[in-house]
């Protein structure tokens, strides 16, 4: 079976290319930071951001409040365990909870160029902590996690 690259549906880089502030995605190549930041719903952009993140360039990446919730985490996170560039993160305010917790955990274990993350607003108990606490120990790149439960007002 054949997959389509995302990238190469023309509707998609459309998408992507808007968001970017571009007229198409051939300067792609030296994006390096992306924010993609209070939308109401993002199944189908997490998808193509998950693609993204596995050739690119992109080092930031700021997904904050958005309704990306566990489901969506699980692409971003299964991207995450290969990605080579990424190293700063904000899911801040995205409803991931512990089981989210639980899967990024499982991606932070294997990732070895994420030195930002921000989960605070993200509803993650005692099993999620105790999950991105046990990732931590093997993980030697993370410098900088929030856990924040309440809001930044910086």
């Amino acid at each position: 079976m054949c997959r389509t690259h995302p990238l190469d549906m023309p509707e998609i880089r459309s998408i992507i290319a808007s968001k970017l502030g571009l007229k198409d995605l051939t300067s792609c190549a030296r994006v390096q930071s992306f924010m993609f930041a209070n939308q109401s719903s993002i199944s189908g952009e997490i998808r193509v951001l998950s693609s993204i993140l596995t050739n690119s360039r992109l080092a930031t990446l700021d997904l904050r409040s958005n309704p990306i919730r566990e489901n969506g985490a699980q692409a971003l996170f299964e991207a995450l365990k290969t990605n080579l560039t990424l190293t700063t993160l904000s899911l801040r305010a995205n409803s991931i909870g512990d089981n989210g917790a639980q899967i990024l955990a499982e991606a932070l274990k294997n990732n070895s160029t994420l030195t930002n993350l921000d989960l605070g607003l993200n509803s993650i108990g005692d099993n999620g902590d105790q999950a991105l606490s046990e990732a931590l120990k093997t993980n030697s790149t993370l410098t900088t996690l929030n856990l924040d439960p309440q809001p930044n007002w910086r």
